[in-house]
């Protein structure tokens, strides 16, 4: 999953990225930064204790920060454009400030941003209708479909709802290439101080999380024993990136299987009701081409076995076809011939 980390300049998004990724400060005048955050999974590092594989993989979050720039305008449009690309869109919002600041107000903060997301996206739908209609003047063949699908996602910009709210107009291939931000799923981080009390109740249009981005980019530097004493301190269970892709896997509908063995134990994303024969290709096209059968063993069910022997004894070590849905927590072995 793709994430980029959009806000006003000063809203901490360096901060957060720093904590999210464990890198250190830029260096010298990078266009975009890029990281990852590892998703940690109880149940991976259970297959792990398993197998011991030579190589254990979680799945990553890879993340994305656009240079700031000088001029605040210009820091957002550079981290607009940037986020076209993007999967999911994180929202930094800043809810801490100094003696000669004016009181933050984030809600009103991010309406702002999202308004310019869906003003830019009808920028750029009605740029490509006025073109169809001018292709259409001098006798050039205008795709009837595409022209009701502008006209549809225009109509829901008009009304001030983002794109999101009709994905199946968003998602369709004559505008998916696009990159509309508004269809984009977002996730608002509101960075707020080390001493910040309960997170102040805001009204959004988007998911809201907060966090003590400042406080987060000193845990990340720790050992993780180390970490985990000072958080508790803090009332903290987890650190930040794991709560931020907890709440995107929700967010966004995604859902983990595993692979095992001795050589690899790997977490594998996919979209909720993806079937056998998606999943195949995630891992390589040549699987997805000579799919045969998955053998399917749901994680608990194993682990409730201790072992795939004793899962297909008891009937629990299925063979499904290309159709069948993958669950979440599955541990998959694809036979496949090419």
């Amino acid at each position: 999953m793709k994430v980029c980390l959009i806000g006003r300049q000063g809203s901490g998004r360096e901060t957060i990225f720093r904590a999210l990724t464990a890198l250190g400060p830029a260096v010298g005048q990078q266009e975009l930064r890029q990281g990852e955050t590892k998703v940690s999974d109880p149940r991976l590092d259970y297959l792990s204790g398993i197998f011991q594989p030579r190589k254990h993989t979680p799945a990553r979050l890879e993340l994305l920060l656009p240079k700031p720039q000088a001029e605040p305008q210009k820091a957002l449009k550079a981290s607009l454009e940037k986020a076209r690309d993007c999967d999911v869109l994180l929202l930094v919002l800043k809810n801490f400030s100094d003696a000669s600041e004016d009181k933050p107000d984030p809600a009103k903060e991010a309406a702002l941003m999202i308004a310019e997301l869906k003003a830019i996206d009808f920028v750029t739908l009605s740029g490509r209708l006025e073109k169809l209609e001018e292709d259409h003047k001098r006798g050039r063949k205008a795709d009837p479909n595409e022209r009701l699908l502008l006209t549809q996602a225009l109509k829901q910009l008009e009304d001030d709802k983002p794109l999101r709210e009709i994905p199946e107009v968003a998602a369709d291939p004559k505008l998916r290439g696009f990159g509309l931000l508004s269809a984009k799923p977002m996730l608002a981080l509101l960075n707020e101080p080390d001493n910040a009390g309960p997170p102040p109740a805001l009204e959004l249009e988007v998911p809201c999380l907060a966090i003590k981005g400042s406080l987060e980019m000193e845990f990340s530097a720790l050992e993780p024993e180390e970490a985990k004493e000072l958080m508790g301190e803090y009332g903290l269970v987890e650190l930040v990136g794991d709560r931020i892709a907890k709440t995107l896997y929700d967010l966004t509908g995604v859902i983990s299987f595993f692979t095992v063995g001795d050589d690899e134990c790997r977490a594998w994303t996919i979209s909720r009701g993806d079937d056998a024969l998606t999943a195949a290709g995630v891992i390589h096209s040549d699987i997805q081409k000579g799919f045969i059968r998955a053998e399917v063993v749901a994680f608990e069910d194993f682990k409730n076995c201790g072992s795939f022997n004793e899962a297909k004894k008891r009937g629990l070590f299925r063979l499904e076809s290309k159709t069948y849905q993958v669950a979440d927590g599955d541990i998959v072995h694809f036979r496949f011939n090419i």
